[in-house]
């Protein structure tokens, strides 16, 4: 009966699409049929990328070297960083050396900046929001990975590959597989290997991918932000430090742990399927902030979609995620998931797992198909 009221609820969802108002998804959340419906409020959530929109007549300009008008959000954000952050972190380089200083230039920075830019390095590496046919766009697209980075605590050139070391690069499956995802231990000893490992699994990474060029990139990347960072500290050490060495082990922290939250829930038997080694987050304002992170099962399972359409191909895709098994939760971020699991709250999640279809369960059944994709997981053939 539940499974046949959901799909009733999805078969009016489909057919309003078909009319003036767009399909909104409307499913159960909780255990087994839920106590209350859900709709997936992030098709229509405003963007909440970027902290000050630019006046009309940037905004107009910027317009004509936007490739996809989609991406304004994102072009906003980087205008935001680069009007910003390199002013501050002069001033607190001419600055009398203050450690209260410091903290409160790394407070800001990194509040208000860091979740945002990171989520935007990945889509704008992948897909690089500036028109490549002038030469002001191409200027632009390197602006984000090779002279912003540094100053929110990534090494230049480095986060494209890393990303994708990070999040795929053992075979297809995450290198989150291979440990046990709600031990604080196992995460450590990740978040240590992307830490100081990745100074030399990386380069070996993308030249194993023969990615030539890509590792070029992050030798001299490494080399001008040990020079620049020499430099600063030349003038003042504790500026240099709040800069750009504590920003490293905090971003390194925050794009280990993003990772590990992203893929803390992988099916030991489908490590390689998509909707088994993944989930996604709906209904929650980290969606506006990260140009909708929450749906990675949907960005796994078609690279090349842009992120303004996660949300629609989410809608689009749920008997998919019923046939898979695939994990959705409501009201949740995906860093909020990850501290829930490390702090043993599986029963919280299964309050907030949301049915589409998947095989019918109570809560204590959906607290052990979370337990066990927390199992180590090792792939030995192809998934799709």
């Amino acid at each position: 009966m539940c499974r046949l009221l959901v799909r009733a609820r999805l078969a009016v969802a489909v057919l309003m699409s078909a009319g003036a108002a767009p399909a909104r998804m409307v499913a159960r959340v909780g255990t087994t049929c839920g106590a209350r419906d859900v709709t997936c409020d992030d098709l229509h959530a405003r963007r909440r990328e970027y902290i000050v929109a630019p006046t009309s007549a940037l905004s107009k300009q910027l317009r004509e070297i936007v490739g996809n008008s989609r991406d304004l959000p994102l072009v906003y954000l980087l205008i935001n960083v680069v009007s910003t952050v390199p002013a501050m972190g002069l001033m607190l380089l001419k600055s009398v050396p203050s450690h209260a200083l410091g903290l409160t230039y790394f407070a800001c920075v990194h509040g208000l900046y860091l979740q945002r830019f990171t989520s935007a390095l990945r889509h704008s590496t992948r897909s690089p929001a500036f028109r490549r046919d002038s030469m002001v766009g191409r200027a632009m697209n390197v602006m984000a990975p090779m002279l912003l980075t540094p100053l929110l605590g990534i090494i230049s050139g480095s986060h494209a590959s890393l990303d994708s070391m990070m999040h795929g690069g053992e075979n297809g499956t995450s290198p989150a597989a291979r440990y046990q995802r709600d031990s604080p231990l196992a995460f450590v000893g990740f978040w240590m290997r992307f830490t100081f490992g990745s100074l030399v699994e990386l380069p070996l990474y993308v030249i194993e991918k023969k990615r030539y060029g890509a590792a070029v990139q992050y030798v001299l990347g490494t080399l001008t932000a040990r020079a620049v960072f020499m430099y600063a500290a030349s003038i003042n050490a504790v500026a240099a430090f709040w800069i750009f060495i504590a920003p490293y082990f905090t971003t390194s922290f925050m794009l280990a742990f993003g990772a590990w939250s992203q893929h803390i829930f992988i099916d030991p038997d489908k490590p390689k399927c998509h909707y088994r080694s993944s989930y996604c987050v709906i209904n929650h304002v980290d969606n506006q902030l990260t140009f909708n992170d929450g749906y990675h099962t949907i960005y796994h399972a078609d690279a090349k979609l842009h992120w303004s359409e996660f949300p629609e191909r989410f809608v689009a895709s749920l008997d998919i995620f019923a046939k898979n098994d695939g994990l959705i939760f409501d009201g949740v971020g995906v860093f909020g998931i990850g501290i829930a699991v490390m702090c043993g709250r599986l029963d919280w999640l299964a309050d907030r797992y949301v049915y589409v279809g998947q095989r019918t369960r109570t809560k204590a059944e959906i607290v052990e198909l979370l337990r066990r994709r927390l199992r180590p997981a090792l792939a030995n053939k192809k998934q799709h």
